[in-house]
């Protein structure tokens, strides 16, 4: 099994490459906003039920996915002030230990793109950011800070190209890391 994390910018375009990258390959998609949006139903962002809760869910997810052999895996999840700074490290370890091989990428593009990929209208399906302004203002404050990736990560940068460039590039890369393994 193998796990495919892209992390980044919210906007920077994780979901839109990992429906790509599904599309490619034999691949499930686990967008991290599956879990953030349920556990905030219940419990308010940055609390301490929200952080423990959300970590949670992501690592048994992925660890019953692992376990139950379901095949390869896309987890998209972008870093924010919630976030506890070790957990991109206890999140690999975890899949490592379970035999899972892993290929963190991390997306970035220009502020021009990332703020023009900010209004999309897909993105209000999962009350993503859909505002520069307020983009602006939560980037300014420090609501995304940048996430501390495990040794042997990658970046891709998707500043100027298409949606189906952008895959491509990250599929590049993807295969790149399997033929090191």
């Amino acid at each position: 099994m193998r796990v495919v994390i892209l992390c980044g910018l919210p906007g920077v375009g994780k979901l839109t490459v990992a429906k790509g990258l599904a599309r490619l390959g034999d691949y499930r998609v686990f967008h991290n906003h599956l879990v953030f949006d349920a556990v905030e139903a219940l419990f308010s962002f940055d609390s301490a039920a929200f952080v423990e809760m959300r970590e949670r869910l992501w690592i048994e997810l992925l660890s019953r996915a692992a376990s139950e052999r379901i095949g390869n895996v896309i987890f998209t999840i972008a870093g924010d002030r919630a976030l506890r700074s070790n957990f991109p490290k206890r999140l690999a370890s975890m899949l490592s230990r379970l035999g899972v091989g892993v290929c963190w990428i991390e997306l970035v593009c220009n502020i021009e793109d990332l703020e023009e990929r900010i209004t999309s209208t897909d993105r209000s399906r999962f009350g993503k950011v859909t505002s520069v302004e307020s983009f602006r203002q939560l980037n300014a404050a420090g609501a995304f800070p940048r996430l501390i990736l495990p040794p042997g990560a990658s970046t891709v940068d998707t500043s100027g190209l298409s949606s189906e460039e952008s895959v491509a590039a990250v599929n590049a890369q993807v295969n790149r890391a399997n033929h090191a393994t």
